[in-house]
This record gives structure tokens, C-alpha cells and sequence, in this order.
């Protein structure tokens, strides 16, 4: 990112910000300039310890940089954390939609419950946010929705379907908010993201039906040992999170209307296989939409 880069400070929320992403998201855009609300869940509890760090750096180092408790599952918490931020900055130029989470099996050893609490975080809580910020955003006539999608939203790997399904439903979201909100000013990207080294692979959920997800046993290990040697191997070229934050940060400083739906991060060959899904898919769906009338309603 340039230092000499000529924007527009935002004030902009981001959501799951204790580590990877959202924290390195949070940090880039305060030392850039942006006043930023770092959107922590249980700020008391689990995530008392990250809260303390984001408030310290932002003390150290003078920074617009702000905590605030935000569960995106629960939709008072969400609420409640869009009105602080409004009555402390007075309005929201662009939401983050970061917090997420990892559900990884066979898809036969999780329950509806457990499906429920993948897509209540990746799915719902992006919809619960947005929600709640959209009647402010189309008030003052423009805002930007930004989405932390997947490359598995793309690829569906087996043992990881719940999570892939979660972020293809999040990408049909992205893409109903663009045409939905466009004519208020409101833009709605996604940022796909390979499988950059953050927590969210150490803190991936297994199924309780232990029983099921054992007739699996020798497949299973073996993928998980030949994907975590692959990704070890190729560490070199699969390189730093921060790649997703510094894609982020662009799009945030970004001018409005100026946005692309979706921005790709990804190790060259798998960028490379990526990056002309997404134009294809926007033009079988404009042919599709002219031909049953509604072409008229797309964004763009």
C-alpha cells in the first residue's frame, strides 16, 4: 500500500477482529488514518485480552482505533453496537463483514443444530450487520458493504462442505445487496481469500457424532495430512495474511461507485484459475436476467 495514496478517511466497522483478518484489518486502517471500531464478541471474557491489545496500541500510538462488543449472531448485540458506533462518529462509511468461522467433517456426522451455528455466523451475522447499518448508510447516500468470502465458495472440498456452502450462500447475499442497494449509493463486494495461515484453521469445529465421522477414518487422515503437507510445502508462495488486509484497506480508500465486486487473493496458480469465474458468472446472469425481463434491475 503507497504511502502517498490520496484518500478520504472512513469510519469503519469491522467485525471478528481478535486475530487474523479483522485484526490485522483494524490496525492497517487506523495507521492509515481511517477511525476504525473493532468489533470484538464477550470483550469481558474469551476476547478480553485482544480488547486490552487493540486499546493499548491505539493509546501508543495515537490511533483512531475504537473496541466495541459485537456478537453478529445475536441481533440486540448487533443493534447495540451499530447505534454506539453511529453516536460516537456520527455515521458508517464502510462495514467489514470478517467474524467467521470453521465447521470441518463429513458432512453426514453434523446435526441441522450444528449446520445452523456455521451459517448463523457466516451467513446470518453478515445479514444481521448489514441489516442493521443499511438504513443509515441510505440516509446519507452512500456506504459500502465489504464481505470476507472464500475461494470455497468456488470450490467445494469434501470435508469442509458446511463452510463452503456458508460462504457461497454469503457470495449470493454480496450479490443481492449490489443490485438491491445500488440505487441509495450502497456498494456490497466480497473479498475471496484463500487459505492464508490465520486461526481460523486452529480453531475449526469438528462434529459431536464422533461414531460417523470415524467410518471416515483412514480418507479423513489422509487428507488432512496430504492438505496440511501441501500447505506447508507451499508456504513460500502462499504468502502473509496481511495480503487480505492490504486488499481490504485498498477497496476501503477506494472512491465510491469505484468498487469491483469481487477482489481475489490468492497464491498465483490458484488466482490464476479463480479470476475469470466471477466476470463469466456476471455475464451468464446479465444474459439470464435480460432474458426474463429483469436485466433492468441488475447494478451495473
Amino acid at each position: 500500500m503507497s504511502a502517498t495514496t490520496v484518500f478520504e478517511p472512513r469510519i469503519v466497522l469491522v467485525t471478528g477482529t481478535s486475530s487474523g483478518f479483522g485484526r490485522l484489518t483494524v490496525e492497517a486502517l487506523a495507521r492509515r488514518g481511517h477511525q476504525v471500531f473493532a468489533g470484538l464478541r464477550d470483550v469481558a471474557g474469551r476476547n478480553a485480552r485482544a480488547a486490552a491489545e487493540l486499546t493499548a496500541l491505539a493509546t501508543a500510538e495515537g490511533l483512531g482505533l475504537h473496541v466495541v462488543e459485537i456478537d453478529v449472531t445475536d441481533e440486540t448485540s448487533v443493534e447495540q453496537a451499530v447505534s454506539t458506533v453511529l453516536q460516537t462518529a456520527g455515521r458508517i462509511d464502510v462495514v467489514v463483514n470478517n467474524a467467521g468461522m470453521n465447521f470441518a467433517g463429513p458432512l453426514e456426522a453434523y446435526t441441522a443444530q450444528e449446520a445452523h451455528r456455521q451459517f448463523d455466523v457466516n451467513t446470518l451475522g453478515a445479514l444481521r450487520v448489514n441489516n442493521a447499518v443499511i438504513p443509515s448508510m441510505r440516509e446519507q447516500g452512500h456506504g459500502a458493504l465489504i464481505q470476507i468470502g472464500s475461494l470455497s465458495s468456488w470450490l467445494t472440498p469434501p470435508f469442509n462442505g458446511l463452510y463452503a456452502a456458508s460462504k457461497a450462500a454469503q457470495r449470493s447475499l454480496t450479490e443481492a445487496w449490489q443490485h438491491e442497494l445500488a440505487p441509495y449509493g450502497i456498494e456490497s463486494v466480497v473479498v475471496d481469500a484463500a487459505a492464508y495461515p490465520t486461526n481460523i484453521g486452529p480453531n475449526t469445529s469438528l462434529p459431536q457424532d464422533q461414531a460417523r465421522m470415524s467410518l471416515y477414518g483412514e480418507r479423513l487422515t489422509s487428507f488432512i495430512g496430504d492438505l496440511t503437507r501441501r500447505t506447508t510445502e507451499n508456504a513460500g508462495n502462499i504468502g502473509p495474511a496481511d495480503q487480505v488486509s492490504d486488499a481490504v484497506v485498498a477497496l476501503v480508500e477506494t472512491p465510491p461507485g469505484k468498487r469491483p465486486v469481487q477482489t481475489l487473493v490468492a497464491p498465483t496458480v490458484q488466482y490464476e484459475a479463480i479470476r475469470d469465474l466471477n466476470p463469466q458468472a456476471l455475464r451468464a446472469a446479465r444474459i439470464v436476467a435480460d432474458d426474463m425481463g429483469i436485466g433492468g434491475y441488475l447494478a451495473g
